[in-house]
């Protein structure tokens, strides 16, 4: 399937996320056009606004359009008609729902009706590159093992469907992301001989990093931004921090990663996951005591840096392979949201 490049126009769906809006920005920084969706006409015009003042000269080549509900059918029939390609980073993230369903159909749906609306009304779409995780890889079966794209977390789907509602709800979000990319992998499947475009799904694992905007306040972050900011700068510290360790990704490697997912011929019909590597928080505390930063802060024990107990490690060797991907490290993303928080003046209780 041919390449897409700027200045094509380029279909990003959730705007307004923590991903999704800075995907926006960095195609229009890369000289593509963008139309956006998002939920509301007041989102809508904060978004618009937030790129006129951002930069002015890319007003001409952005465009927010109003999509109230991606679950149903049709929800994008009319924004996909005059793209080259389409980034779905839409998602709802609920854990607090007891019906399983009320947490795995919204996910589901929304990602069926995009590629529906492509397949129907998507002439000029050559590439749909649709954001996953690596919830829908890792299972708990092998808690120390090397996760690749060839594997899939069925364990938490029967674990979900054979709890129901007293099953934990981050297990049903995880679930609700294995369950909405296997959904993708079936449609092409099932439409193989109509499907005139390729499709990418890009497995990030735990973000960290800056923000796309500035905002008021902490409390106005998404869930992933929040916890970050929860567990190295709430002052008292949380204790313990838990999980202990995660694979984590930096922000702008996902970015880029979506963005070339849409540039590399080969990326199209992968599963990809997008991993920095393993870290723990006391990784993190490491970081900022190396900048002789944060004297309120609990570094906990620095001489415990690099020690983590059995856990998974999801391979990035398909990523940096494919899409040419060169990972930042926690001191390099630590630095970057610390001097941007402290900027927004959300660290002067830790001075």
């Amino acid at each position: 399937m041919p390449t897409i490049s700027a200045p094509a126009n380029i279909l990003v769906t959730g705007a307004n996320g923590y991903l999704g809006l800075w995907i926006v920005r960095v195609l229009l920084d890369r000289g593509f056009s963008v139309k956006g969706t998002v939920r509301s006409p007041a989102v809508a015009d904060s978004i618009t606004q937030f790129i006129k003042e951002k930069h002015p000269e890319q007003t001409a080549r952005f465009q927010c359009v109003v999509v109230p509900d991606i679950t149903i059918d049709g929800a994008f029939d009319d924004a996909i008609t005059d793209v080259a390609a389409v980034i779905h980073t839409a998602s709802p993230v609920l854990f607090a729902e007891e019906d399983p369903e009320a947490c795995i159909g919204p996910a589901v749906r929304g990602t069926v009706s995009i590629l529906h609306s492509v397949l129907k009304h998507g002439a000029h779409v050559k590439r749909v590159v649709v954001t996953s995780s690596i919830a829908a890889v890792i299972s708990t079966d092998s808690p120390d093992g090397l996760y690749t794209e060839e594997k899939w977390n069925d364990e938490v789907i029967t674990i979900v469907r054979e709890q129901g509602r007293d099953a934990p709800g981050v297990l049903k979000y995880i679930a609700s992301k294995a369950l909405s990319e296997k959904a993708v992998w079936e449609f092409v499947n099932d439409h193989k001989d109509d499907v005139k475009f390729d499709v990418c799904t890009i497995l990030p694992s735990w973000v960290f990093g800056p923000l796309p905007r500035e905002l008021s306040s902490p409390l106005e972050m998404g869930s992933t931004p929040r916890f970050m900011y929860d567990q190295l700068f709430a002052v008292p510290p949380p204790s313990p921090r838990e999980p202990p360790c995660v694979n984590y990704v930096d922000v702008h490697d996902v970015v880029d990663a979506h963005i070339r997912a849409l540039e590399v011929e080969a990326a199209g019909g992968e599963r990809i996951i997008v991993s920095s590597g393993v870290c723990s928080w006391q990784d993190w505390l490491s970081a900022a005591n190396a900048k002789g930063v944060l004297p309120k802060l609990d570094k906990g024990d620095l001489t415990a840096t690099g020690v983590y107990p059995p856990h998974p490690t999801c391979s990035n060797e398909k990523a940096k392979r494919v899409l040419g991907i060169k990972f930042k490290t926690v001191p390099e993303i630590f630095k970057e949201v610390y001097e941007q928080w402290s900027a927004f003046g959300w660290l002067a209780h830790l001075e």
